[in-house]
């Protein structure tokens, strides 16, 4: 299962050099989509098996064998059950199975082509989606499912859903939502460096400043502890803490004070004691472009860095869907775009011939097998009824192919509230009318890793000292940690700000969570964050 959940987002993205920072073009004229089983004109006989439409030949290429065999054997299952719901003896459907090396699977893919199919279904991946476009010399439409933009083409298409269709659609909640500044928190990997590229240029477009981005081994505890160390300015934090302390302790215990001042010196050093850190982070939300599970440990170690869910907001992508995450108390309140359920209808009939549930690939290789009916069967031109502008709406809801290859594909946004149920913040779109997706993510190169932009925290504006000893140098603080392209005055400050402010949820808060006993400030071990295990 979690092969398959990988297979429709995390294929090799994209590729290529320099950046093309403009919106997309306007779309054509649309209007409500039609259903995709039903989007032609079709004959049926109620007797069974209607043999008087035109003579075709499909062309199926899976992975029916080898480690992909499940991804390719349930796509199969998919495609025959379509085609045997509207039988008709002049469609000859061929299965080929693309497993093996690359000079077998290619050999496989001249063979397949020298046959002249009237529509293929497949492949699945990249690689063999590239093949078949280099050694095509026909208009034959290919409908595959790979999710690389750079295999599309030359009437190879795809049925899959692009990564940056998720990233935008859950950078436009967001925006909604009113964040001011992000970080991107991503696996350090080709894939999750391209899709850093397809968020950090969808932020810029949409006007939402990106102000780090931290890369960390994906499942690695140790990679993602440094990570969330680094995003959570926790060394900068700790340090303005540790300086605010030596302040307030040391005009109680060398300055000559009235009890009233004393006592307000020792209620503000109380409250500071009871965190580990100290000052505002320059970022109000997070997205994460990982899986769940890595979600699950960022989000942990953040927390026990001092920035949680209370502080900031946590997004995530399609990747977070069927990830053991709707209970996690760390990411409740967190948002994800992703596609809509698949339909019972379907639901029900795959299960009835398969005997277990489809996943994502399997409805799109439902979906795929009727838009190849339509192709064969449609009154219109091939482009006209591939390429309509106005979409279809198949197993999870709507989608269309753009005649680059590309298809788009309406999405929501669910929210997670940490009881083990999931949210519906915003319902997948209907149509088309309206333009979905503004950002063309081709010709992205990978972004490099980002250090936090910050002003730097300055101890001395978190709390409050007499007047009389502000300008004494003793008690003077300096900024520490910044680090922002625009040259601000960080000289030494007099202590003259609010006194720092404790909700009252820091000091009742209860916390569940095995790694989050209560304990008190003095005696905090970190030693256990060491032995953090994450299961995949």
């Amino acid at each position: 299962m979690y092969m398959n959940k990988f297979l429709i987002f995390m294929s090799v993205l994209l590729a290529g050099c320099g950046a093309n920072h403009s919106f997309k073009a306007n779309q054509a004229a649309t209007s409500n989509p039609v259903d995709v089983q039903e989007s032609y004109l079709y004959a049926s006989s109620v007797y069974g098996a209607d043999n008087s439409g035109p003579a075709a030949n499909v062309a199926v290429l899976l992975p029916m064998s080898g480690e992909s065999k499940t991804v390719g054997n349930d796509i199969k299952t998919s495609i025959e059950t379509a085609f045997l719901r509207k039988p008709n003896q002049n469609i000859k459907v061929s299965f080929y199975d693309l497993s093996g090396e690359k000079a077998e699977r290619n050999q496989i893919i001249k063979t397949t082509l020298n046959t002249n199919p009237d529509v293929v279904i497949g492949p699945v991946f990249s690689e063999d989606a590239t093949m078949v476009r280099s050694y095509k010399q026909s208009k034959t439409p290919v409908i595959s499912f790979t999710s690389d933009i750079n295999a599309l083409g030359n009437n190879v298409m795809t049925m899959n859903l692009l990564p940056s269709q998720t990233i935008e659609t859950i950078i436009a909640q967001m925006m909604t939502d009113g964040a001011k500044n992000i970080i991107i928190l991503a696996p350090n990997e080709k894939s999750g460096q391209l899709m850093t590229a397809v968020a950090d240029k969808t932020a810029s477009l949409y006007k939402l400043p990106v102000v780090g981005i931290f890369y960390y081994d994906s499942g690695n505890s140790d990679s993602i502890k440094e990570a969330s160390i680094r995003a959570s300015m926790y060394e900068t934090r700790s340090a303005a803490n540790t300086r605010a302390r030596e302040v307030l302790s040391d005009i109680i215990n060398k300055e000559s004070l009235s009890a009233e001042t004393r006592n307000n010196l020792r209620k503000q050093l109380e409250k500071l004691e009871r965190k580990d850190t100290l000052g505002e982070i320059p970022y109000d939300a997070v997205l994460f472009l990982g899986n769940g599970e890595d979600a699950k440990t960022i989000a942990s170690f953040l927390r026990y860095y001092g920035v949680g869910n209370r502080d900031v907001a946590f997004y995530g992508t399609t990747l977070w869907h069927g990830s053991d995450i709707t209970s996690d108390f760390t990411l409740s309140g967190a948002k994800y775009a992703t596609l809509p359920e698949i339909s019972d209808n379907f639901k029900s009939l795959y299960n009835m011939v398969a005997g277990k549930d489809p996943d994502y690939l399997a409805a799109f290789g439902y979906d795929a097998a009727n838009l190849a009916l339509g192709i064969i069967y449609t009154q219109k031109s091939k482009d006209a009824y591939l390429f309509d502008p106005s979409g279809y709406i198949g197993t999870t809801g709507i989608f269309r192919i753009q005649p680059n290859g590309e298809s788009e594909r309406g999405l929501r946004v669910m929210e997670l509230n940490g009881s083990g149920d999931v949210n519906t913040v915003k319902e997948s779109p209907t149509n088309f009318i309206t333009l979905l997706y503004n950002v063309d993510s081709t010709n992205l190169s990978p972004v490099p890793m980002r250090e936090l932009q910050t002003r730097g925290i300055n101890p001395g504006d978190y709390i409050t000292i007499p007047e009389n000893l502000r300008k004494k140098s003793a008690y003077k603080t300096k900024t520490i940690g910044a680090n922002y392209r625009i040259d601000e005055d960080t000289t030494d400050t007099e202590n003259n700000s609010a006194p720092i402010q404790v909700y009252e949820s820091e000091e009742t808060e209860t916390i569940s969570d095995p790694e989050y006993q209560p304990v008190k400030i003095e005696s905090v071990s970190r030693k256990y964050i060491d032995s953090v295990e994450v299961e995949e």
